[in-house]
């Protein structure tokens, strides 16, 4: 076929195009930052730090390419100014722009902030008289005179609204909801109308996935159908699920329905393995410490559940199981059966104990743990320079506690009560007639400095009889170690008999107060004083100590690491290392 001129010259042209294009793609290969301006340095005046952080933001990079274009970097900047202060309440702020190298320099004049007036809030009965929705209203948010943000608006209108939801006004929703500037008077005017409708009322309660007993179950709810909605109620209902141990999942959901009702369904998947820990371990009242456990935490369909623990140290080993049965509530009404045995030879003691017991345990006063029952307690000992002795008797015992504590590893505030009295006497086996009472409190408080804490402790114990020579050596008390007196060993400190053996004492007084600061995010150092004694008379020897101590808050609990001195003690003398894990209550 002919090729024609047009052709010809076409096919000419071709080969040099073709390697202009290969040669410029090879320049731009062999140089990849070409054509691309480094971003300059940006400096930032005349503005606080969230001011200076949110015009950045909005800013972002600015290059030398569009440095050197005035007229569009103002028009970028002007921009940027008005979007990053007028949120903030700067509605009248003015700028210049100055390049200083490969630096760019923004003087910012934010000018007057603009204020909140008073908010005009409207919310609909019942609604607005509930509580959660008075307390918010008069939260002062939005009060007059404070400096305007948006984002304080945005989050007072969302939480307004959501606290409504909580409360079961799941139809509600804003008739009027705005911001109204006013510039000439530099003031905000919030305007809210909420429009609640009805409160829905709890519905039906539906618990699928668990072989447990509904009734038991639903025991757990503390609600109740045809009460008044309220979210905090299903919350607690799905961590108390949660704290029985019997499920490996909860979920729970609510559903508006029909009628202004909202149904409650809660999705379980039951634990039907038993667990197996295995632990070692260290303090320095125990030194090495082995621990085995197994916990079944649902064996039937009664919510029946058995924990065994096993522990050996250097000084003692024990054995216990505990076989937990639900009563009316299998959190907060429990009968709990026992047996255990254990093996002790501390200081000048040494002994052999099994015991067998019931108690029941119920919550009290809200947040209070009750517990009564009695044990059958069988003992072989001997206690200093004394004969061997043997006993057993039946021992009736209450007590009750509560604690408080932030969560966490590294808590600043709480509160821990404890106080217990058992007691027997010779028609149930005793060996002596006897009644015994022991006390503790302990109080976490946090300084306003944030990182300063300051715990306290006290430790009481007092046995009235008329036969103490003849008690066993469980009833009778000892101080010192990790969390008694720090600076002596454990269960050292007592009176003791003519040839210098410990026999333990009649009373118990044990204090300690202890201020502690975190240095580092994870550490904490601290100071103490602890004081005290397991005495028989008022004029037995007091004890003191006085330490140094490092806190790690570890990803499984503090670790306390403490080095203490006896204080005015002739006879002990040196330092003495604690180390011990857990909460500080």
């Amino acid at each position: 076929m002919p090729i024609t001129r047009s052709q010809r010259n076409h096919r000419r042209r071709g080969p040099p195009a073709l390697l202009c294009a290969a040669g410029l793609l090879c320049a731009l290969a062999l140089c990849p930052t070409a054509g691309l301006a480094e971003p300059l340095k940006l400096t930032v005046r005349g503005l606080d730090n969230a001011a200076q952080q949110n015009l950045r933001a909005h800013l972002g990079d600015v290059d030398a390419a569009l440095a050197g274009q005035e007229a569009r970097l103002q028009r970028i900047l002007t921009r940027a100014v008005r979007d990053a202060l007028q949120p903030l309440g700067y509605y009248e702020a003015q700028f210049s722009v100055a390049r200083d190298g490969a630096r760019l320099v923004i003087e910012v004049e934010p000018g007057p902030r603009v204020k909140f007036a008073a908010p005009e809030i409207t919310v609909d009965e019942p609604a607005a008289s509930l509580p959660p929705i008075r307390a918010l209203l008069r939260s002062g948010a939005l009060a007059a005179g404070t400096p305007l943000a948006h984002a304080d608006y945005d989050r007072f209108r969302d939480e307004l609204l959501r606290g409504c939801l909580r409360l079961g006004f799941f139809d509600a929703k804003y008739r009027l909801s705005e911001l109204r500037i006013d510039l000439a008077a530099r003031t905000a005017t919030a305007r809210l109308d909420l429009a609640c409708g009805a409160r829905y009322a709890f519905g039906t309660l539906e618990i699928s996935g668990s072989r447990v007993d509904h009734a038991l179950l639903a025991s757990l709810a503390r609600f109740r159908a045809g009460e008044p909605f309220d979210n905090e109620l299903v919350s607690r209902f799905e961590q108390r699920l949660r704290d029985t141990g019997f499920f490996r999942e909860v979920i729970v959901r609510v559903t508006p329905g029909a009628d202004a009702r909202a149904d409650v369904t809660a999705l379980t998947e039951d634990i039907v393995t038993s667990r197996y820990e295995v632990g070692l371990g260290f303090s320095t009242d125990s030194a090495l410490r082995l621990r085995f456990n197994r916990d079944s935490p649902l064996l039937n369909d009664n919510g029946h559940s058995l924990r065994i623990e096993s522990e050996i140290t250097g000084s003692r080993q024990a054995v216990e199981a505990l076989y937990r049965i639900p009563h009316r509530d299998p959190l907060d009404d429990i009968l709990e059966l026992t047996a255990g045995m254990q093996g002790k030879n501390v200081q000048d003691t040494d002994s052999l104990t099994a015991t067998f017991g019931v108690r029941h345990a119920i919550k009290v006063f809200d947040d209070w743990a009750f517990g009564y029952g009695a044990s059958v307690e069988l003992e072989r000992y001997t206690i200093a320079s004394a004969n061997e002795k043997r006993t057993a008797y039946l021992l009736p015992a209450a007590s009750i506690s509560r604690t408080r504590i932030d969560p966490g590893v590294d808590p600043r505030n709480g509160s821990a009560w404890f106080s217990a009295i058992d007691s027997s006497d010779r028609a149930l086996g005793s060996p002596a007639d006897f009644l015994r009472w022991r006390g503790s409190g302990k109080w976490l408080a946090g300084l306003p400095d944030d990182n300063t804490t300051v715990l306290a402790r006290l430790e009481l114990g007092a046995i009235l009889t008329d036969g103490f020579e003849n008690l066993p050596p469980l009833l009778r008390f000892n101080a010192g170690g990790d969390n008694s007196i720090r600076g002596y060993d454990f269960d050292s400190i007592g009176p003791r008999d003519d040839n210098g053996k410990l026999t333990g004492g009649r009373y118990l007084a044990v204090g300690s107060i202890e201020v502690s600061r975190r240095v580092l995010p994870h550490w904490r150092v601290a100071a103490f004083v602890d004081g005290g004694s397991a005495f028989n008379d008022a004029t037995d020897p007091f004890y003191q100590s006085a330490g140094l101590g490092l806190r790690w808050l570890s990803p499984v609990g503090q670790i306390r690491v403490d080095v203490a001195v006896p204080v005015r003690d002739g006879e002990r003398s040196g330092f003495k290392l604690h180390i011990s894990m857990g909460p500080p209550l």
